[in-house]
């Protein structure tokens, strides 16, 4: 599969572009012709989101899509770009420890040098416990010792998703703070959508915070000056992408050719090049 010493020397990389005091924007993307069109904008690295990764290939999101696919398309991009590359795995397509371990082994082995675990229940009706959690990603930190290569663990919890919670922020914290302590690298507040409360979050926790770009928190400058660390754009690179191709198509369907022709697209050229 891939070089264990060129995966270490990109995690170590991953890694230090989450402490650097720019804020690392990392666009979702979901195959190869993506990753490489992302490395040519300049971005230094690249993710993948589990709705993009799964919708895109005919499958509802939920770790619906075969493990068995996930890893073909992390080998397609892991091998068309020479960026890190953090896999969303969701829960991690595992009941057991055992079979986490042997998941992020292969993660590993397919070019995976960061992963995002979210703590929600399969039907996101409720959180794991944190100390199940804390144990899940110990289990990774272990696996990624023993591969030799550090990955970057961003630990999501989805308090804010779930809005089940009586205080989000206390809790968020707390779970935060014990992800921390069980060795991940970056925590990630999922929906998390005020100023205050990431500036608040950032102080307390003192780790790598991930936020997802939102409209009332759209102002990246203002993210990068309160210290978040990271930005995630989950689903909606996609989503603008077939935004694009449904107006396309109602308009040719009423033989309106306008919104066809209504932008510059890119050239052939410039698609063949990216190959």
């Amino acid at each position: 599969m891939v070089n264990q010493k060129i995966q270490a020397a990109k995690a170590e990389l991953f890694r230090s572009q989450h402490l650097d005091k720019k804020i690392l924007v990392l666009p979702n993307i979901w195959d190869a012709l993506g990753a490489k069109l992302i490395k040519q904008v300049g971005f230094p690295s690249i993710a993948t989101a589990s709705v993009a990764t799964a919708l895109s290939n005919g499958y509802p999101d939920g770790e619906r899509i075969p493990f068995s696919a996930l890893l073909e398309i992390v080998l397609k991009i892991s091998s068309a770009v020479d960026l890190p590359l953090s896999v969303d795995i969701e829960r991690g397509f595992a009941d057991s420890i055992v079979d986490l371990k042997e998941n992020i082994r292969l993660l590993i082995e397919n070019g995976a040098v960061g992963i995002n675990i979210e703590d929600s229940h399969p039907d996101h009706k409720g959180l794991t416990k944190i100390g199940d959690q804390c144990r899940k990603i110990e289990a990774i930190r272990e696996t990624a010792i023993l591969c030799d290569v550090p990955m970057v663990i961003n630990a999501r919890t989805d308090i804010f998703l779930q809005k089940t919670e009586e205080n989000p922020m206390t809790q968020a914290i707390e779970r935060a703070k014990a992800f921390k302590t069980a060795g991940a690298d970056c925590v990630y507040p999922i929906l998390i959508n005020r100023y205050d409360d990431i500036t608040r979050f950032v102080e307390e926790v003192g780790m790598p915070m991930n936020v997802l770009l939102l409209k009332p928190i759209s102002d990246l400058q203002h993210l990068e000056n309160i210290g978040v660390a990271r930005i995630t754009l989950g689903p909606n690179l996609l989503n603008h992408a077939l935004t694009a191709m449904k107006a396309v198509a109602e308009g040719l369907i009423k033989y309106d050719s306008s919104a066809f022709f209504g932008r510059d697209l890119l050239s052939r050229e410039y698609l063949d090049q990216l190959l």
